[in-house]
């Protein structure tokens, strides 16, 4: 039997085993979920003039000014038409929100704070001290990182290259990555149900998350316990940088995965890492392509694509993403670990003080899907971890948004 690895040794081997996609230039309406190779530095500046924050009146404001003070009316400013002269004293010219401020005006009256008749403008509010205008550069200026290297491209970031000028971006490849089922006993979704037979969930759970965590999917469909189906179902998939076969890693007689991968000429880096769930997760190369075998379980694919998985994304396109424990106060005992690490479905919740809580969900079991549902989080443990009462802290793994308890 192989000895097993530790998750930490694991993640390591990874890494080391990994050089990052190619690279190519996208234009921004195709760069969403890519990692960005090299800072991006702003083209212009933000906003690139003086603008006003409100519909007014642009003023050179002096001391004698306040209520009752009037001014004549000289020009307008709209957004994209800046006044070409000069405000001087007693003078204003009619600006929108994000109009340029003209040259010598320092300050914006609100409209609502006027009486406009024909040219005069009369003061009829208190001057306010806030002076309503965005400052050139207030967000940025032309030559500054906007978006730095290794970012995983969202709306956000886009929206800021964007503002920024940029029309397209230079991206790691997002790295294709193909789903094997494997097993006589499973049928597609939606199948008549023979006796015996299991639905094949995983790819289905599996596919969000890969194109989430920076890969594009192939659904290579279910291969039948049988070496050749299995040849043939690797040879399909010759256009993946990444081949995730899911079950059929254990010994038994109808359990050919590994012996097929081995046969093709496939290189061992680990099989067997210390998890719970999990243990019969493993990874290789066959020829230039990465192999990443998980569990047939579905709860055991989950983890561990979470685990392995997503940091193996996160190699090949050179993000900086990384999969971060926080700290949690538990709410109810915990056992101690057994010698293995234990991820453990939980939910948790930030109270009313910012603080987060969590708890275990009752039911562990591996080929259970419905926890998820409702867990959060997995609650870290490592191996031979003693015991905790609640309150004391603990690790957890975020997988979806922390939850906020009504107060």
């Amino acid at each position: 039997m192989a000895k097993l690895i530790s998750v930490e040794t694991a993640l390591k081997a990874i890494q080391q085993a990994c050089k990052p996609m190619a690279t190519t230039t996208l234009p921004l309406t195709q760069i969403d979920g890519h990692v960005l190779v090299k800072d991006a530095l702003a083209k212009t500046t933000l906003p690139p003039l003086d603008a006003s924050a409100m519909d007014g009146y642009a003023v050179k404001l002096e001391t004698h000014h306040g209520l009752g003070s009037k001014f004549t009316l000289i020009g307008e400013a709209p957004a994209g038409a800046p006044y070409q002269g000069k405000v001087g004293p007693d003078q204003t010219v009619r600006i929108f929100t994000g109009g340029a401020v003209p040259d010598g005006a320092n300050h914006v009256i609100m409209q609502e704070n006027v009486e406009a008749n024909g040219t005069t403008i009369t003061l009829t509010e208190p001057i306010s001290k806030v002076s309503h205008i965005r400052r050139s550069g207030i967000d940025f200026k032309k030559g500054q990182v906007i978006v730095k290297a290794k970012t995983h491209l969202d709306a956000y970031a886009i929206a800021l290259l964007a503002a920024a000028n940029h029309s397209e971006a230079e991206v790691y490849r997002r790295p294709k990555i193909a789903l094997i089922a494997n097993g006589d006993e499973l049928v597609e979704p939606g199948q008549n149900m023979p006796s015996g037979a299991v639905v094949s969930s995983n790819p289905y759970g599996l596919a969000p998350l890969i194109k989430a965590w920076g890969g594009d999917v192939i659904l290579a469909g279910i291969s039948r316990d049988d070496p050749k189906a299995i040849k043939d179902q690797i040879a399909s998939c010759a256009d993946a940088d990444i081949l995730v076969p899911v079950g059929g890693a254990s010994v038994g007689d109808h359990d050919y995965m590994r012996p097929v991968f081995t046969e093709l000429g496939y290189t061992k880096i680990f099989e067997k890492v210390a998890v719970k769930p999990g243990k019969p997760v493993w990874f290789g190369k066959l020829n230039k392509q990465y192999v990443m075998g998980l569990p047939g379980n579905p709860a055991s694919a989950l983890v561990t694509a979470h685990v392995f998985l997503k940091p193996l994304i996160e190699a090949l396109t050179n993000s900086n993403a990384s999969n971060k424990t926080i700290f949690a106060r538990t709410t109810e005992p915990i056992k101690a670990a057994t010698w293995r690490a234990e991820y453990i479905r939980a939910t948790a919740h930030v109270d009313d003080r910012g603080i987060v809580n969590v708890t275990p969900i009752p039911r562990q079991d591996s080929s259970l899907l419905t926890p998820f549902l409702t867990a959060n989080c997995f609650l870290v443990r490592g191996p031979e971890t003693h015991a905790a009462d609640t309150g004391d802290l603990v690790k957890i793994l975020p997988i979806k948004p922390l939850l906020r308890l009504k107060v």
